[in-house]
């Protein structure tokens, strides 16, 4: 049995992968979460986590307040939530080459090239920290970034916008589906998904439509919303499996 664990700017997802099934253990604010208090038995865990690594240390995480305990004496894996999001989105959709973007309290990316995770030299993916334009200040200590215009902070009443779908008029969104063109056209792309609380409750269909007015027809890929909160906790259980062979 795997536990599989998603620490976000927000909540942190837990889940438990049994064979080839999942059963979610619950959401917890991720500012409270403390990972000796899941009184659940399991023989690895894969953490994704909304963090920066490079050559397997931590170099930044913009978006948390604190890095929560992750303290345990069973085999881990912890990789980047976004890349996490990729690996599970490989799975479900049988693609091999995948752009994948996680939107909740800031924009996360993950990569699939040739049905292996790719991280470059360790921090491939972030678009949510990519040059879009103007002086706003980001949390990571930049200026301009997509995420200073797109994601969970910089949206003011985005629940109310994602259900009265106002979210496609703003600024943000554009420059969203900008940012995912140029990203197209980089790397060509079989499918692009989104999840996260804001990213999975998009319209699958405006994204299409959008972003296709921005790249030529040839390049235009598969376009999916995975609704499940819990794919980044389901990708990093799944990435545990595959990594460390339990």
């Amino acid at each position: 049995m795997i536990l599989g664990v998603d620490i976000g700017g927000t909540n942190t997802d837990v889940v438990l992968l049994k064979n080839e099934d999942f059963e979610v253990i619950g959401t917890f604010k991720t500012r409270e979460f403390d990972l000796s208090k899941i009184d659940v038995d399991y023989e690895a865990i894969g953490i994704g986590i909304a963090v920066w690594f490079k050559k397997g240390k931590p170099v930044g995480a913009p978006n948390l307040e604190r890095i929560p305990k992750i303290e345990t004496d069973k085999p881990r894996i912890v990789e980047n939530d976004a890349k996490c999001f990729a690996y599970y989105s490989a799975k479900v959709t049988g693609k091999n080459n995948v752009l994948s973007l996680t939107v909740g309290t800031g924009i996360g990316t993950g990569i699939v090239l040739g049905g292996k995770l790719y991280k470059g030299d360790g921090l491939a993916g972030e678009l949510g920290h990519s040059y879009v334009g103007g002086r706003r200040k980001c949390k990571c200590g930049g200026y301009g970034h997509l995420e200073c215009y797109f994601g969970g902070w910089a949206i003011k009443d985005v629940k109310e916008k994602l259900e009265n779908e106002a979210i496609y008029d703003t600024k943000g969104f554009k420059l969203f589906c900008i940012a995912i063109a140029n990203a197209i056209m980089l790397l060509n792309p079989e499918i692009v998904t989104f999840g996260g609380r804001i990213g999975g409750r998009l319209n699958e269909q405006v994204i299409s439509e959008e972003v296709s007015k921005l790249i030529p027809e040839v390049f235009k890929p598969e376009f999916r919303v995975i609704k499940d909160d819990y794919a980044v906790a389901k990708g990093s259980a799944l990435l545990a499996k595959d990594l460390l062979k339990v």
